[in-house]
């Protein structure tokens, strides 16, 4: 179990995490500079925040109160770095070995070869970290950490250095590891696909705080925020604006031109939002799970590897356009008719502009 409330004053912002995992995988995510990586720096000990707590399996590795921080050695986490972290004037034997926690050369050496076979590197043993592959070196570092049977396991956005065509095999045997690995993981990452396959839970981090935490299943279908929507890869959020009369609580959202209803009385909506292959024309539901459709106007049409994006907007208007995505062969049925856009009551997202704490 982990349980890390921390501060640290940084250049440009205050960093203010609330972490508490259990096992699994918790994905953090927020933009480039919001604090994911110092995070993890202060959880293993290779940076130190100014106030707060930090706790693994009961063990205090770090309370600014009571004046203790452990040294990284000491910890007993397991810190994947972007770069790995190789030692380049050691061979893979070498390096797996630095992991170990076996006493004696002749242990250590048999361990990093054991735990070798497993990461398929045993071919490779007597090689330098420059005459690896960016996936053998990720292999390497992996190996090294969990040689030394870790209390967690944290990676900061493992597929950076490798290219495209490696990430799909890579990302299947994290997917394994992950599965066997029975303690807590923390995984950083910009991919919101990467996050929702491998990860249980999501931590949103927004300019240094933790903004929403909660399983990824509910986080996608109820971001509750909009950082949270644009990191869960929405593609369109626009202002809001509630308003209440006898008639009840509605939402107007200028920049669609609509207005929409809701049952409960709310007053913390921004901002509304739509996935955009959530978009579907009017005769693709029943009329009762539509909140609001209009007819439209195509602005622009991309077509990409197995879809085609719409840049849509109500006719007869200058609006922005909603970006509405669809499969080729329901683009080619929509050429045929003169359908109006649907936005279905149970996908759009009611958002604030960041959580109340």
């Amino acid at each position: 179990m982990l349980l890390c409330e921390i501060e640290k004053n940084l250049k440009g912002f205050s960093l203010n995490v609330n972490i508490n995992t259990k096992s699994g995988v918790t994905a953090l995510m927020g933009a480039s500079g919001s604090g994911k990586s110092m995070t993890l720096r202060c959880i293993a000990g290779v940076s130190k925040p100014d106030r707060g707590h930090i706790e693994l399996n009961g063990k205090v590795l770090f309370d600014s109160e009571k004046k203790i921080n452990l040294p990284p050695q000491k910890r007993n986490t397991g810190f994947l770095f972007q770069d790995y972290a190789l030692f380049p004037n050691m061979t893979v034997r070498q390096n797996i070995m630095t992991g170990s926690k076996e006493k004696t050369r002749r242990e250590r050496q048999c361990a990093a070869e054991e735990i070798a076979q497993t990461f398929q590197l045993s071919p490779h043993l007597d090689k330098f970290p420059h005459q690896l592959s960016g996936g053998e070196k990720q292999r390497c570092a992996l190996a090294r950490i969990l040689i030394g049977s870790p209390d967690i396991l944290m990676l900061d956005e493992p597929f950076t250095a490798l290219d495209s065509h490696l990430r799909w095999e890579l990302e299947m045997e994290l997917a394994s590891l992950f599965r066997s690995f029975s303690k807590p993981v923390l995984y950083v990452s910009h991919n919101r696909d990467e996050v929702y396959r491998l990860c249980n839970d999501i931590a949103i981090i927004n300019g240094g705080k933790s903004e929403i935490t909660g399983e990824k299943w509910e986080l996608f279908k109820n971001p509750v925020t909009v950082q949270a929507a644009r990191l869960t890869g929405c593609k369109n959020i626009a202002p809001a604006q509630t308003m209440a009369d006898a008639n009840g609580t509605r939402i107007s959202v200028p920049d669609w031109g609509v207005e929409l209803k809701i049952d409960e009385a709310r007053h913390d909506i921004n901002f509304a939002g739509i996935r955009a292959n959530f978009i579907v024309p009017t005769s693709a539901v029943p009329r009762d799970a539509i909140a609001v459709s209009f007819p439209f106007e195509i602005v622009d049409e991309i077509e990409d590897t197995f879809t085609s994006i719409l840049m849509v907007r109500k006719i007869g208007t200058e609006l922005p356009p909603i970006r509405w995505e669809m499969r080729k062969k329901d683009r080619e049925a929509l050429r045929e008719s003169r359908q109006e856009l649907a936005l279905l009551k149970e996908h759009i997202l009611f958002l604030k502009q960041e959580a109340v704490k």
